[in-house]
């Protein structure tokens, strides 16, 4: 035969039969010491969002280490922000006396959030080499796509031995992160483990607790009674990322919560493996005494929150045990706890590990921001009254989405939350411009709004009742979005609605907004010209009174900012007046008059009465300080006397 001299490429078999070729096991050259290469690279979208709203978490993993850092994320915009994050916490961890270590090459996919304008800024800036893998190619982005297969298999058996549902694959993960960093693997030197090469020192594993099981945490003695509960059930979610400190969830009220100290007992932890919940459903044990029966010093405040060092298992304070006795029914507490002065004391099965503070915070209460409320147990009913505000504003064109011109700030916003003071107890939220930002004679001139007197409402009821008028009530919804802006305002875009096309872009209000300083104005303003258009005319002394009169027929109108009372002899000049109300403005019609401004009001034409009570605001005055089951006192007269 004859020797083929030269090797020829067949179009046809390249076409036909070419596959790829195959990758190295491992890279020849590897990172010789910490921050050298950073591998990272995000998981998402999980069908199921945590409860504070997260879909994403993305992974950033030295890999001389091989320590891992996880960042839960709503939005894959985050990434730079989080990647700034970490460079910040890497490099002052990390860094010596003598020289700062920095952060050399990032190594991540050519996913969109990486190659964002924000991260090339920041790369850039800080001298990072952005290493991008070929698209469909993940076996080169083989560290950070590991990492997240770990920790997705990690979280997905944890949840399923805890019996958690997948809102919590946060909580999951996050613990699985921490787990992982404190393992020894043999990918470091000398099998040690990603926590110890990355600070130098050994993981104190003695810490260490099943995910999703439960745990007794003491209740300060400022928050309860002699005879409460002296603790409260709870269900062990993970570490604390700032703090020595467990994390918590009191699983009946929905309330997550940091702490520092708590009984744990592997008889216990047994029992919940094994299946046995009914012996969890019962109350935690009880000291027998109040006061705290130790032979050491007390220390001051001070001393126990300088405290890091952890109460190894087997010390003196581990065994230190106290007689119980039978406890009582576990209270509902709902106030906010910070950093108080109360240890808890070990018991013959507690593996005591934490020793110091308790800290909870509430989300069962009224939330106060936008991330709360998503934490709360009502987070649906919150998210459907914040879709509907986000609605109406766009709906009324209430701003633009610009960006924001140089020499210009943007004025922050907030949401506000709050029960309505009604008889359904009805939710109700606003998003409010932070107006205090503001600058006078920039932002600002003229403020002054006036709303009905009490008073005249007063006075409006007494004539309803005398000349038997037919009160009803109406409601303007989102109504200081109603004004139009002289001034050029722009505000930051809410929480929970960032535009994901464009996040650096800000809202050029074009009408007033609650929270601005001049939106009560420019609302009055603008009801008040309708008003006048309607042919009604401005009560002298009191000019949120309107009245209209033909002939014998009447009707009035009491303004407090947003809430109408209409009060009228006349049906169909009653019915007429809402129409055009409504036909101007976006209003709820309340019907008859029941309840306003935390008053309950009964009318009966027949007899030409008009009571007023506050039932509502009575009770929950007495639930607020806990008097529900005091004792009455008599009011002056017998209310059945009408003598």
């Amino acid at each position: 035969m004859t020797a083929v001299k030269q090797w020829e490429l067949c179009d046809g078999c390249a076409l036909g039969k070419q596959t790829r070729v195959s990758y190295m096991p491992k890279s020849p050259n590897h990172a010789k010491k910490l921050l050298e290469v950073i591998h990272s690279d995000i998981c998402g979208p999980m069908k199921t969002s945590t409860f504070s709203g997260k879909k994403y978490f993305v992974t950033f993993i030295d890999e001389y280490s091989h320590f891992c850092v996880v960042y839960l994320l709503r939005n894959k915009s985050e990434v730079a922000a989080k990647f700034a994050e970490f460079v910040a916490f890497a490099e002052t961890q990390t860094g010596g006396r003598v020289r700062t270590l920095r952060v050399k090459q990032l190594r991540c996919d050519n996913g969109g959030q990486y190659k964002s304008r924000e991260m090339a800024k920041f790369c850039r800036e800080r001298g990072i080499v952005q290493k991008f893998t070929p698209p469909y190619t993940p076996q080169l982005n083989g560290v950070a796509e590991r990492m997240n297969r770990t920790l997705v298999e990690c979280a997905r058996c944890m949840l399923e031995h805890a019996g958690l549902s997948k809102s919590y694959w946060g909580e999951a993960v996050m613990t699985a992160t921490f787990l992982r960093n404190h393992c020894p693997t043999r990918a470091t030197s000398h099998g040690k483990s990603p926590h110890q090469v990355w600070t130098g020192k050994k993981p104190l594993l003695s810490n260490l607790k099943v995910f999703g099981c439960h745990a007794y945490v003491t209740v300060p003695k400022e928050k309860r009674t002699k005879f409460d509960a002296r603790s409260v059930r709870c269900r062990f979610l993970g570490y604390s990322e700032h703090e020595k400190a467990y994390r918590f969830e009191n699983s009946p009220n929905l309330r997550f919560g940091r702490v520092r100290v708590a009984f744990f007992g592997d008889w216990l932890q047994q029992l919940t493996v094994a299946g046995h919940p009914a012996f969890l459903n019962q109350p935690p044990p009880e000291d027998a005494t109040d006061q705290e029966e130790s032979s050491e010093p007390e220390e001051t405040k001070e001393e126990e929150a300088a405290q890091d060092e952890y109460v190894e298992p087997g010390s003196k304070r581990h065994q230190r045990t106290r007689s119980l006795e039978e406890a009582v029914e576990i209270p509902r507490i709902l106030e906010r706890w910070r950093y108080a002065d109360y240890r808890l004391e070990g018991i013959g099965l507690v593996n005591c590990t934490f020793d110091a503070a308790f800290v909870v915070d509430s989300v069962g209460e009224m939330p106060t921001t936008f991330t709360s409320a998503m934490e709360s147990s009502n987070a649906a009913k919150w998210k459907e009254a914040c879709d509907s505000e986000i609605n109406s504003l766009r709906k009324n064109e209430t701003w633009v989405l610009v960006p924001l011109p140089k020499g210009r700030k943007a004025i922050s916003c907030r949401w506000v939350f709050r029960i309505k003071e009604n008889q359904a107890g009805e939710i109700e939220r606003r998003l409010v411009a932070k107006g205090f930002l503001q600058k006078y004679g920039i932002d600002y001139e003229e403020t002054f709004a006036p709303v009905a007197k009490f008073t005249s409402i007063r006075i409006l009821l007494s004539l309803a009742a005398k000349y038997n008028l037919t009160v009803h009530q109406m409601d303007v919804k989102t109504a200081f979005l109603n004004g139009w802006l002289d001034e050029d305002i722009y505000m930051v875009q809410p929480d929970g609605f960032i535009d994901e096309a464009h996040p650096d872009f800000v809202c050029k209000l074009k009408r007033s907004l609650y929270g601005l300083k001049q939106s009560p104005r420019m609302w009055n303003q603008t009801i008040d010209k309708f008003m006048l258009e309607l042919g009604f005319k401005k009560c002298e002394a009191d000019h949120c009174i309107y009245v209209k009169r033909n002939d014998h027929d009447m009707i009035f109108v009491a303004l407090y900012v947003d809430d109408l009372i209409l009060a009228s002899n006349n049906d169909e000049l009653l019915k007429s007046t809402k129409e055009a109300l409504s036909k101007r403005f976006e209003m709820t019609d309340m019907g008859q008059l029941k309840y306003f401004l935390g008053m309950e009001i009964d009318q009966d034409l027949t007899a030409g009465k008009v009571s007023v009570r506050q039932t509502k605001f009575a009770k929950d005055i007495l639930e607020k300080f806990s008097m529900e089951k005091s004792n009455p006192v008599k009011t002056p007269q017998d209310p059945q006397d009408s003598s």
